[in-house]
């Protein structure tokens, strides 16, 4: 072959557009996660992606970008008050009502024009779209595209109703009155930063799996209506929510994952009787009001926020959960009025815990933990260290001194016969945590893996003493004990524990 020839060849096959032999249906998908408004540019980069757009299987518009965008092409000197208000400056100015209705206009025909089929949906739109109704237009217009997943946010930020506002105005802009069907008709639905109404109706072909509520304001028998007729409902997340009373009621016979976050109620009552998976995070609950009526329970997760921790957040007279309290308080260990909890913890398989593993109470509670959970096959602690959130006179509820505790602890059913996995994370190589792990090692009777990852700060002598952990005689042949650096040397140079040990003082 003649150079010349060879060469040709090359060049040819380095020319060779490769991304124009792939399907259309995965053109579509890899444009899919882009937002609205660079999905719809790629329309111009040649014929056969005039519409490919329009056969994606998502579609995500930010309301906000989208302005921006309009206001860039434009490049109009009157819109620069409107600008600096879009991009948190200033206040809007109500000439600009237009580039909303524009903006509003591009997402709704946008929905209209897709081809299909349109698999998930996300809009973030400003407040001004709750106040036209564009809102539940594009609701509607998703519910007849058989969209199955949708997520919705209004933006935080009132552009509209900024400086000192109207409250009536407000509330206008931050209210939507749903139709049912978004309850029965989407199978994964989110809301979020919303005031909203709506009328529950029966509806047999009823689909919605998952529900997710983010800041979002319902009167609690609304929420109540929703849930008793979203009959396949099996997943439910409620973050920084206000049901506008002070009693919360999840009543579900479908419902079995459900997660709490950043919720104050002053009773909280959970009855579902198929219920799987509980998630508690950072709740502020009166202990004597937060009930549990789910017996096949098989894992519980609590968390907590640290900063809340360590402001002993107390909220009309209800206080923060810890999860010391709700061990507590699931056990039965606190009473409770009007039901008992006591076979809670009679299924668990897992349980996850942001726990402070010093200090006697915390350990007794821990104890009759790992007592009252005989199925339990994993357990994983997040020592949160010197929060200083127990009691002072902690220290003084046993008659012996408190590194002795778990070496007078008999083996319980689930350590000598089913916990398989601890993981303990935030590990700083105190007297609680080791002499907890040796009660781990010399129990554990099927115990597959004990892993511990330390704090940044931790000493070389802390964490020398308990690596010595690793000689100690064990139950279960299986077992091996695998310890982790920080999780900030990891990050920064991905050495091995070893490496770790010998950077500590």
């Amino acid at each position: 072959m003649a150079e010349g020839e060879g060469t040709q060849i090359r060049v040819m096959e380095e020319e060779e557009d490769l991304i124009s032999n792939l399907p259309d249906a995965l053109l579509a998908n890899i444009i899919s996660p882009l937002p609205y408004m660079e999905v719809v540019r790629t329309s111009v980069l040649s014929k056969r992606w005039e519409s490919l757009w329009k056969h994606t299987p998502s579609l995500n518009f930010d309301q906000r970008q989208m302005l921006k965008s309009l206001i860039k092409e434009n490049n109009q000197n009157s819109r620069l008050n409107f600008y600096l208000a879009v991009t948190g400056q200033r206040k809007v100015d109500l000439e600009s009502d237009e580039l909303f209705a524009e903006a509003a206009m591009m997402i709704t025909s946008n929905i209209d024009n897709h081809i299909g089929p349109l698999k998930s949906c996300s809009i973030r739109h400003l407040p001004e779209s709750c106040v036209s109704g564009d809102v539940v237009g594009w609701m509607r217009n998703l519910l007849e595209k058989r969209v199955m997943k949708v997520s919705i946010e209004r933006d935080s930020c009132d552009y509209r109703y900024g400086g000192i506002p109207d409250m009536i105005e407000r509330n206008a802009a931050s209210t939507i009155d749903l139709p049912f069907e978004v309850f029965s008709s989407f199978k994964v639905l989110e809301l979020k930063n919303y005031h909203f109404l709506t009328t529950p109706s029966l509806n047999p072909q009823q689909i919605l799996n998952t529900l997710t509520l983010n800041k979002v304001h319902i009167i609690s028998n609304t929420f109540h209506d929703i849930l008793s007729h979203c009959s396949s409902l099996e997943n439910l997340i409620l973050e920084k929510c206000d049901f506008l009373t002070d009693e919360v009621k999840i009543v579900s016979p479908s419902l079995k994952y459900i997660k709490i976050c950043d919720v104050n109620e002053r009773r909280i009552l959970i009855s579902a009787f198929n219920m799987e998976v509980i998630e508690f995070d950072s709740v502020i609950c009166n202990h004597e009001d937060l009930i549990l009526e789910t017996p096949k329970l098989r894992v519980l997760r609590a968390y907590n926020n640290v900063q809340m921790l360590r402001q002993k957040v107390y909220i009309d007279g209800c206080k923060l959960l810890t999860t010391r309290d709700i061990i507590e308080i699931c056990g039965g260990i606190l009473g409770h009025r009007g039901s008992s909890m006591e076979s809670i913890f009679k299924n668990l398989v897992t349980l996850c815990l942001d726990f402070e593993l010093n200090g006697n109470r915390n350990a007794i509670v821990l104890s009759f933990a790992l007592k009252s959970c005989p199925q339990l096959m994993n357990l994983q602690i997040n020592n949160q260290v010197n929060l200083e959130y127990y009691d002072q006179n902690d220290n003084d509820c046993l008659p012996y001194p408190g590194g002795l505790f778990w070496l007078k602890r008999d083996p319980c059913r689930c350590v000598s016969y089913n916990l398989k996995n601890v993981c303990m994370k935030g590990c700083k190589g105190g007297e609680f945590e080791l002499e907890f792990v040796k009660y781990l090692i010399l129990n554990g009777g099927v115990m597959n893996n004990i892993t511990i990852w330390f704090l940044d700060d931790c000493s070389w002598d802390e964490v020398v003493a308990t690596a010595c952990l690793r000689s100690y005689p064990k139950l279960s042949l299986k077992l091996s004990i695998d310890m982790k650096p920080s999780i900030e040397y990891i990050r920064k140079y991905g050495g091995s524990f070893d490496e770790w040990v010998r950077t500590l003082k």
